[in-house]
C-alpha cells in the first residue's frame, strides 16, 4: 500500500480500521508524535474509537492520561444522555407527539460498541403540531431553548445536555433536500412507545448521505462521516439497495454518494486512493469534524451577492442575516401567524440570540465574510 499521509495520520487510520473491523492493533514501526495523533482524534471527534483499541502502554503517560480522560468523560456523558433521553421519550409519548431519533442516536447502533460513536447532542425529528407541548415538556425538565430556526428547536441544560428537535430535516435553502416526509411514511412504530417512530435502515443511510452533502457544501466533513457510511453499509440488516438508489437519484445525490462510498471503503479497508480520492481524503482529515466553516460562509455570501445583483456591502449582508425577511421569521416563529404584531419583538430576540446567546456566532460569521471580501479584492 502507498504512503499518503504523515506517520501520525497513517497510524491514526490504522487504529480506526482496527476498531471498526475488529482487528488487532500493531505497534507503530516509526516514531509517532502522540500529542499530534491525540489532537487529530479529538478534532475529528473519534477519540472514543481510538481509546477503545489503542494500548495505553504505547503512549507516553501524559498522552495516555489525556486520552483516558477524554474517553471516560465521554462515557459518563453518554450514559447520562441515554438516561435523559429515556425520560424525554416517555414524556413525548405521553404527550402524543410523534418523534424519531436521527443521526448519531441511531447510527451508533451499527458501531462495534455504542460508546465508540460520539455525539455532541441528540437529534430528534418530531411532529411540529406538537411544538407547544414539546416546549412545555422541555421547560418542565429544566431546559433552555437557546437557539431556534425555521426547521429546528435546540435545547440545553447543564452540565452537558443538548437536544436538537427538528421540525424539518433541512432548511429551505437546500431545494433538492426539502421534502424528506418519506421518512415518516417508511418508519415503524415502537411496540412500547406508540408515538416513537423507528426510521428504516434505508432512510437512515439516505439521510446520512444528504446530511453529509449539506456539510460538504457548507464547509466539508470529517472522517467520522466516512466511518458512519462504511458501518451503515456493512452492518445494517435491512438496506433496500434498489429503493436507496432510486431515492438518491431523485434527490440528485447519486453521484455524490458513489464518490463518498468509494472513498469510505478505500480509507477503511486500506485500499489504494486515486488522485481525486486522495485530494478528498486530505480535506476530510485536514480540518475538524465539520470541515472549514469559512467555506460555508463564502457559499452563503456568494448566494446573497447573486440575488442582489452581484455586489453588496458588508453592512447590507450583516443586516440581512440578523434581520431576515418576514417570511423567514414566520417560518421560524410560528406564533407570528396568529400574532403578526409580535414581529418586532422576535427580531430583537433573534438579535440577542445571534450576538450573545449563541456565543458570538454572528461575529464569527462577519469575520469569515470579511476574509472572503479581501480575497475578492
Amino acid at each position: 500500500m502507498n504512503r499518503y499521509f504523515s506517520p501520525e495520520t497513517e497510524y491514526f487510520l490504522h487504529l480506526i480500521r482496527c476498531a471498526v473491523k475488529g482487528e488487532n492493533v500493531q505497534k507503530p514501526q516509526e516514531d509517532i508524535d502522540w500529542k499530534k495523533l491525540i489532537n487529530l482524534a479529538k478534532n475529528q471527534e473519534v477519540y472514543s474509537v481510538v481509546a477503545a483499541v489503542l494500548p495505553q502502554e504505547f503512549l507516553p503517560s501524559e498522552q495516555a492520561q489525556r486520552l483516558n480522560n477524554y474517553s471516560k468523560s465521554e462515557l459518563v456523558r453518554l450514559i447520562a444522555m441515554k438516561s435523559e433521553l429515556a425520560q424525554l421519550e416517555a414524556e413525548l409519548d405521553d404527550g402524543g407527539i410523534d418523534f424519531m431519533l436521527l443521526k448519531g442516536a441511531r447510527i451508533r447502533e451499527f458501531y462495534p460498541k455504542e460508546s465508540m460513536r460520539q455525539m455532541s447532542d441528540i437529534d430528534v425529528l418530531y411532529d411540529e403540531n406538537g411544538r407547544d407541548r414539546l416546549l412545555k415538556i422541555m421547560k418542565n425538565h429544566g431546559y433552555t431553548l437557546f437557539s431556534w430556526s425555521e426547521n429546528s428547536d435546540d435545547f440545553s441544560k447543564k452540565p452537558y445536555y443538548t437536544f436538537e428537535f427538528h421540525r424539518q430535516l433541512f432548511f429551505k435553502d437546500f431545494e433538492k433536500l426539502q421534502d424528506f416526509s418519506f421518512v415518516w411514511e417508511n418508519a415503524a412504530r415502537d411496540e412500547e412507545n406508540p408515538h416513537k417512530c423507528i426510521m428504516s435502515d434505508s432512510d437512515i443511510y439516505i439521510h446520512s448521505v444528504a446530511h453529509m452533502y449539506k456539510h460538504h457544501v457548507l464547509g466539508g466533513f470529517g472522517l467520522r462521516f466516512l466511518v458512519d457510511t462504511y458501518l451503515i453499509l456493512t452492518k445494517a440488516q435491512n438496506l433496500d439497495s434498489d429503493y436507496v438508489g432510486a431515492k438518491l437519484a431523485s434527490l440528485e445525490l447519486a453521484e455524490f454518494e458513489a464518490e463518498i462510498r468509494a472513498l469510505a471503503f478505500a480509507v477503511i479497508d486500506g485500499g489504494e486512493l486515486n488522485e481525486k480520492q486522495l485530494e478528498f481524503a486530505q480535506k476530510v482529515l485536514g480540518f475538524g469534524l465539520y470541515g472549514d466553516s469559512s467555506q460555508g460562509r463564502e457559499v452563503q455570501f456568494e448566494q446573497f451577492k447573486q440575488s442582489h445583483g452581484g455586489s453588496t456591502s458588508m453592512v447590507k449582508y450583516t443586516l440581512s442575516r440578523l434581520f431576515p425577511p418576514s417570511e423567514y421569521m414566520h417560518r421560524t416563529y410560528r406564533v407570528l401567524d396568529k400574532a403578526p404584531y409580535l414581529l418586532p419583538y422576535f427580531y430583537v430576540q433573534r438579535l440577542i440570540t445571534k450576538t450573545v446567546t449563541d456565543g458570538g456566532k454572528a461575529a464569527r460569521e462577519i469575520k469569515d465574510i470579511n476574509e472572503v471580501k479581501k480575497k475578492d479584492n
